[in-house]
């Protein structure tokens, strides 16, 4: 197994640390907040890392392929379903942009394995504003546990790139599709 691939499974076991000291955060537990804040600002920086390496060593797998998306959507949609239930976070995303995050995953999950079962073929790289959705989600996040006053216009950025590509995905989907 290469070193991307370590990085990104680091980054899934990451996931239920974050989320649990995320959801255990009050304010007179400060002290998780910062260790919510730290891990995932790791997760993230396990993200970007294991990209680079993957191109720079040249260790792109497709077991890669499909871990990296995995990853990214497990520790995304526990951030913003964890934020759900913590009341003492000082921004919350409106709750349409937590279900249009939702959404938007599960549409692609059906869609992917819709066109394989169809044995459709297809294109499952992310394009340049499915990448921007995947920042502005993550930094969105940051920028919470931050306690950050950008967060509020970064949360409607961030719901309009969600929407814009999964339009774009399921488009481009629709179009392999055979009549």
């Amino acid at each position: 197994m290469s070193i991307p691939n370590y990085l990104t499974l680091l980054r899934i076991i990451l996931t239920p640390v974050f989320i649990t000291s995320l959801i255990s955060y009050s304010p007179e537990k400060e002290y998780l907040r910062y260790w919510a804040l730290a891990i995932f600002a790791l997760a993230g920086l396990t993200d970007a890392l294991d990209g680079i390496l993957a191109r720079v060593l040249r260790q792109k797998t497709a077991l890669g392929e499909i871990l990296d998306p995995l990853a990214d959507k497990l520790l995304l949609l526990s951030g913003y379903i964890s934020l759900l239930f913590v009341d003492s976070v000082l921004y919350h995303p409106p709750l349409w942009i937590t279900i249009v995050i939702i959404f938007r995953d599960v549409v692609l999950s059906i869609g992917f394995f819709t066109l394989h079962f169809l044995r459709v073929p297809f294109d499952a790289k992310p394009n340049l504003i499915g990448k921007a959705t995947t920042v502005f989600q993550m930094s969105l996040l940051l920028l919470i546990l931050l306690k950050w006053p950008v967060a509020v216009p970064v949360a409607y950025v961030t719901g309009f790139l969600t929407i814009l590509s999964g339009v774009i995905y399921v488009s481009k989907a629709l179009k392999r599709i055979p009549s």
